[in-house]
């Protein structure tokens, strides 16, 4: 039976295929074992798709360690399913790629257009268009990773006066609690395909730390 198991949940607009070449970086280079989550981004409810998750996480464990690897709003949703939707018995760690867990100014400035807020789906307006004041307090460790790269539709609906990744802002990516946090230059979607946030999501998930030593020179997907 391969090793450790890594459940991977994606994000706004998405349905899990944008983890190709990360999945095959976790399996290949550190070998974990890859399932990928899939939910309904656009509707839906927070309860129904968390206890969904926590179900999907314990049929794969197959009493294997089991981690979580959340992108953008599939973050909030890790942090969710840890905090209160039945999977507090996880044996693994988490990381959150570029999650807006203390609320996205890019989403708010979506909402303030009646037409636009249908984009954004119920799971965005009531989780992540305003601060809900997230902690971390589970036993696991729960670290994050954000984006230094400005390429991302949320820079023209949002007002960004730190670093971000296009869409969301590093200060938007950390909660109280994090055991450890992370920024690289990569932009929103581009750091799903670059090696260095692959080695780092590995080191974090074995060593509950980031290493800290990733390559700048790794370079940047479009996106």
């Amino acid at each position: 039976m391969a090793g450790e198991v890594v459940v991977l949940v994606h994000g706004l607009w998405m349905n899990g295929l944008e983890f190709g070449v990360l999945g095959h970086r976790l399996r290949s280079e550190h070998g974990f074992d890859i399932r990928t989550f899939s939910y309904p981004t656009l509707h839906g409810d927070l309860g129904t798709v968390c206890s969904a998750l926590a179900e999907f996480t314990e049929r794969s464990s197959e009493g294997r360690v089991v981690h979580l690897v959340g992108h953008s709003l599939g973050g909030m949703l890790v942090h969710r399913t840890l905090s209160e939707c039945g999977a507090g018995r996880l044996n693994g760690n988490a990381v959150l790629l570029g999650s807006p867990l203390n609320g996205s100014r890019a989403a708010r400035g979506v909402a303030r257009f009646a037409m636009l807020r249908p984009l954004l789906g119920p799971l965005v307006l009531e989780e992540l268009a305003e601060p809900r004041g997230r902690a971390w307090t589970g036993a696991n460790a729960l670290g994050a990773i954000a984006g230094t790269l400005r390429i991302g539709t949320g820079q023209f609906f949002a007002h960004f006066d730190d670093d971000n990744d296009g869409t969301v802002g590093v200060s938007e990516t950390i909660i109280p609690g994090l055991a450890d946090h992370l920024v690289l230059p990569h932009s929103h979607v581009g750091m799903l395909f670059a090696a260095d946030v692959a080695r780092e999501i590995a080191h974090f998930l074995r060593e509950g730390r980031f290493s800290g030593t990733a390559a700048a020179s790794d370079g940047e997907s479009p996106g």
